[in-house]
């Protein structure tokens, strides 16, 4: 893969640094020939679009993994005199994408844009008490969820990460059900009980069901096409000392593990769209019954 397109964002991989400054100068002058220009950062410029990512092999690669054996991150500079600056972080399709190849830095920005969504509704929506539960409940999930879940279908969740989902997503229920962390501690308001009022799923529900879905997607498609090359490819270089970063397979394992879906033959299972998307979106939590505080039910509405 050498390199990516969609509307006017691009993206294009090169194996070192003597290649980017090669070919930035050829790359801009062909955008210029049909009358489109690259941004570059000239002078005085305080943001710039086009930048150069650094993607770091993994640290056991390196004898000293802090400064990548001496690798030049200094911004790459062009004939025009302008530069293109290093960065160990940027933004593509909407995704935050790190030095690292982790979703860290994603998952957090996700989760500062779906504040600010909830933000945006606090007043006239979530806190509001003309507004029914029920309404609360449909705008949370179709507004603030959307904004946190996306790009999730290929994250690879760490503990941590889901740790911090998970936190954000029980912290503004709670706050669309009017309790607060002293309720909870004061009267032994489960999590659960929360959710049940609000007839939410768990977060871990909703990402799964996207990453299913999309996976699915690309299961369907043809041989020829490059994402599902990539679904079924492997790197033939040798295994790196210590345990690799957490994959997109391994993700993919336990979101059908949590689904029940049988792994061996799930690329089978999806062949057929409606079936596929009916076990995707019937994923079943733990039931049981579920105490629910009279002062959660008062306080919320119910």
């Amino acid at each position: 893969m050498s390199d990516s397109e969609y509307a006017d964002d691009t993206g294009l991989l090169f194996c070192d640094r003597r290649a980017v400054e090669r070919m930035a100068p050829k790359v801009n002058a062909h955008f210029a020939r049909w009358g489109m220009q690259v941004h570059e950062k000239a002078p005085g410029d305080t943001k710039v679009k086009t930048l150069v990512l650094f993607c770091a092999a993994p640290p056991a690669s390196y004898l000293n993994p802090h400064n990548f054996d001496g690798a030049d991150l200094t911004d790459v500079q062009l004939p025009s005199g302008n530069v293109m600056p290093v960065v160990d972080r940027a933004k593509y399709l909407g995704s935050m994408v790190s030095r690292d190849g982790t979703d860290g830095i994603d998952v957090d920005a996700r989760i500062k844009a779906a504040t600010k969504a909830f933000g945006a509704l606090s007043k006239l929506v979530f806190r509001s008490d003309g507004v029914s539960l029920a309404a609360k409940r449909e705008a949370y999930v179709a507004v603030v969820l959307a904004v946190l879940n996306y790009g999730s279908e290929s994250w690879c969740l760490t503990a941590a990460m889901w740790g911090r989902l998970r936190k954000f997503h029980h912290q503004w229920a709670r706050v669309v059900c009017n309790i607060s962390m002293w309720h909870v501690r004061e009267h032994r308001i489960s999590t659960v009980s929360v959710l049940r009022v609000l007839k939410l799923r768990s977060i871990e529900t909703y990402v799964r069901r996207r990453q299913l879905q999309w996976a699915g997607h690309v299961a369907r498609m043809p041989l020829s096409r490059l994402p599902r090359m990539f679904l079924t490819s492997w790197c033939g270089h040798p295994r790196p000392q210590r345990r690799p970063d957490f994959t997109y397979g391994e993700s993919l394992m336990a979101a059908l593990e949590y689904a029940g879906i049988e792994q061996g033959g799930w690329m089978e299972a999806a062949q057929d769209r409606s079936k596929w998307k009916q076990m995707a979106n019937g994923m079943e939590e733990p039931a049981g019954r579920v105490e629910v505080h009279a002062v959660l039910k008062r306080r919320a509405g119910v």
